[in-house]
């Protein structure tokens, strides 16, 4: 799957560690990349680069549930090559926009931020790789067409369109990444019976808000899906200002303002720490999200 790697081989640089199928693994694997990155003097691939990786890593854990290995390598200091390895031999697909597998979306996102990226088959599992740095123009991430999103509601008398202009491309972006981690997370432990069930003794109220998050979440994620697209464009192109354009079903407001209500919601899990580590980064771009949730929602009545 992908295309074939470019920037590995030869006689250059190579490092890897192993790490256990846990929801901290995730976000230690993303410390090693960045980590790593810095020490080869491209810490402007960390941001791109630790995000990829966050997807991959997520996904050994949720899917494989097998220990991973993360290994960077670089030919040239220049193009660098992320490896995830994991006991696991289904190979990842890469979904249109629309389709509700949370991994396919995830390898929608590695397409458009990875310069190129493959998975192969080993004897014991699978590599899934990545590369940043390379001369080679990032993938754009599939836009969902307007047959797609016709398709979705087809029940539907009709679609909406809501402009929401002038968003500030880096805060949004910023947003938007703080929040799959914490979506990424929640998906990790809320698959795991045994912690489940202990966090339901030790803290109830923290599960019936991750529950409801996570349904929040699900309900919203056509918008989520073209929201993501057009800021990691923006990004992408380097502009400043971004004016979204989304297509939604007439009863997206009230998606939006369940949406909305969750993600507040979710700081007081990072009170506890019992099942979410990250909620307390919500709050640093608390303004931005606010202001297009709420002008989606006034926008659908």
């Amino acid at each position: 799957m992908g295309v074939e790697a470019s920037c590995s081989g030869g006689t250059g640089w190579r490092t890897g560690t192993r790490y256990p199928p846990v929801t901290a693994s995730v976000r230690e694997a993303r410390r090693f990349v960045e980590t790593e990155l810095a020490a080869l003097g491209r810490p402007d691939l960390s941001d791109d680069a630790g995000l990829v990786l966050s997807e991959l890593a997520a996904n050994a854990v949720l899917h494989a549930r097998t220990p991973f290995e993360v290994v960077v390598s670089s030919a040239d200091h220049r193009c660098v090559r992320v490896d995830v390895l994991d006991g696991s031999s289904s190979l990842p697909v890469l979904a249109t926009a629309l389709q509700t597998s949370t991994t396919g979306r995830g390898m929608v996102l590695v397409a458009a931020l990875a310069s190129r990226w493959g998975s192969e088959r080993l004897e014991d599992g699978k590599t899934v790789w990545f590369e940043v740095g390379g001369d080679d123009e990032h993938a754009d991430p599939d836009d969902p067409s307007a047959e797609d999103l016709l398709a979705m509601w087809a029940d539907l008398d009709a679609v909406v369109t809501v402009v929401v202009p002038d968003l500030p491309v880096a805060a949004l972006l910023a947003a938007k990444e703080h929040l799959d981690d914490l979506v990424r997370e929640l998906q990790i432990v809320m698959h795991d019976p045994v912690f489940v069930a202990r966090a339901e003794h030790e803290a109830p109220e923290e599960v019936v808000l991750a529950r409801r998050l996570d349904a929040a979440v699900q309900a919203f994620e056509p918008a989520r899906v073209q929201v993501r697209t057009q800021v990691v464009r923006a990004a992408r192109e380097g502009r400043e200002r971004v004016t979204l354009e989304l297509v939604l079903n007439p009863g997206a407001g009230a998606d939006a303002r369940r949406f909305l209500e969750a993600v507040e919601d979710a700081h007081r899990l990072s009170l506890t720490g019992v099942l979410l580590t990250r909620g307390d980064e919500l709050g640093r771009h608390a303004a931005v999200r606010r202001l297009y949730l709420e002008e989606v929602v006034r926008q659908l009545g």
